[in-house]
C-alpha cells in the first residue's frame, strides 16, 4: 500500500495538468459568474450590474420553490459536467504518454532497477486516471460550488436577481454531489477497455502515439467502408464512446427521463446492470495484463 501511495504521488508530481487543470477550470467558473453575463428566459439578457429584464425576473420570483431549485440543481450539475469533460481530455493525453514518457527520458531503466513491479506501475497509473483525479476533480468541483454560492449572494444580496435565484440550498447540493459521484464513477467503469487500450498503445509505440492510437481505427473504418461496404466498425465504436449516454437515458423526455435523485441513480443502475459494460471490463483486464507483459519483457537497454 505505501508503494502504491508513492508511486501516484510521483504520477501527481510529474504530470501537474491532472491537479492543476481542475483549479483552472474552477477559477474560469468563479470569474464568469463573479462578472460575465447571465441570460434570463428567451427574451433578453440580463448582464451583471447592468440592466434587469423585469418580466423575466419577475416570472422567476413568482416560480415556485421546487421551479427555483431546479434552476440551482441545473446550474450546479453543469459545472461538475464541464470538470468532467475536461477531465476527460486530460486523462485521454495522460494514458497516452504515462508509458511512453518513461521510455523517452529513460526513467523507466531507474524504476525496473526498484523492487516494484510493472504491475505497480501500470496500476498506479490507472489508480491515478480512473479513481483518484476523477475524486480530486469531484472535490473541487463541491467546492466551486460553494464559492459560487457566496460570490453570488455577495454581488446580488438584496436585488430581484438575488430574490429570483437562490444563492444557496443544502439539499439540492447534496443530491447532485451524490448524482455527479454516481454518474463519474458509471462512466468510467464503462470506458475502462478505452483506458485499456490507451495504456496499451502507450507501452506500445515507441514515438506518436496519438497517432498510433487513432489511425488504425481510421484505417479499419476506410477498409470495412471501401471493400465490404458495410459500417459494423464504426457502429460498434458510437456504441461503446456513446452507449453509456442511450443506457442513462439522460436525453429523454417524459416518463422516461430521470426527473428526481432516485430516477437518476435508478438511470445511473443501468450501466453496473448492462451486460456490455461488464464485457468492457474483461476486456481492459485482457488489455491491462497486455500492458504489464510489454513493460515486463521490452528491451530498453
Amino acid at each position: 500500500m505505501n508503494k502504491m501511495l508513492v508511486l501516484v504521488r510521483r504520477e501527481y508530481w510529474e504530470n501537474r495538468s491532472l491537479w492543476i487543470t481542475p483549479l483552472v477550470i474552477a477559477g474560469v467558473l468563479l470569474v464568469i459568474a463573479a462578472f460575465g453575463g447571465v441570460h434570463v428566459g428567451d427574451h433578453g439578457n440580463w448582464s451583471f450590474g447592468s440592466r434587469d429584464d423585469d418580466g423575466e425576473i419577475g416570472r422567476l420570483l413568482a416560480a415556485g420553490l421546487s421551479q427555483r431549485q431546479l434552476i440551482y440543481g441545473m446550474t450546479m450539475a453543469v459545472f461538475t459536467s464541464i470538470q468532467l469533460f475536461v477531465l476527460g481530455i486530460v486523462v485521454f493525453f495522460y494514458l497516452l504518454d504515462s508509458l511512453l514518457a518513461e521510455r523517452k527520458d529513460r526513467s523507466i531503466l531507474f524504476w525496473k532497477s526498484l523492487p516494484i513491479s510493472d504491475s505497480q506501475i501500470v496500476g498506479s497509473k490507472l489508480i491515478t486516471a480512473l479513481v483518484a483525479t476523477p475524486i480530486i476533480v469531484l472535490l473541487v468541483s463541491a467546492v466551486t460550488q460553494l464559492v459560487f454560492g457566496l460570490v453570488w449572494w455577495l454581488r446580488f444580496h438584496g436585488t430581484p436577481l438575488g430574490m429570483a435565484l437562490m444563492p444557496f440550498d443544502a439539499s439540492v447540493w447534496l443530491q447532485v454531489q451524490v448524482a455527479m459521484w454516481a454518474l463519474a464513477f458509471a462512466t468510467i467503469l464503462w470506458y475502462l477497455p478505452i483506458a485499456g487500450y490507451l495504456l496499451l498503445v502507450s507501452v506500445w509505440s515507441r514515438k506518436n502515439a496519438f497517432l498510433w492510437a487513432v489511425l488504425p481505427p481510421i484505417a479499419v473504418l476506410l477498409i470495412e467502408k471501401l471493400i465490404i461496404g458495410s459500417n459494423h466498425f464504426a457502429e460498434f465504436l458510437g456504441r461503446r464512446f456513446g452507449g453509456v449516454f442511450d443506457l442513462l437515458k439522460l436525453d429523454q423526455h417524459g416518463d422516461d427521463a430521470p426527473s428526481s435523485l432516485g430516477g437518476f441513480l435508478s438511470a445511473v443502475g443501468h450501466v453496473f446492470t448492462s451486460y456490455e459494460t461488464w464485457l468492457g471490463v474483461v476486456v481492459a483486464a485482457v488489455f491491462a495484463v497486455a500492458v504489464v507483459r510489454f513493460r515486463r519483457y521490452r528491451d530498453e537497454s
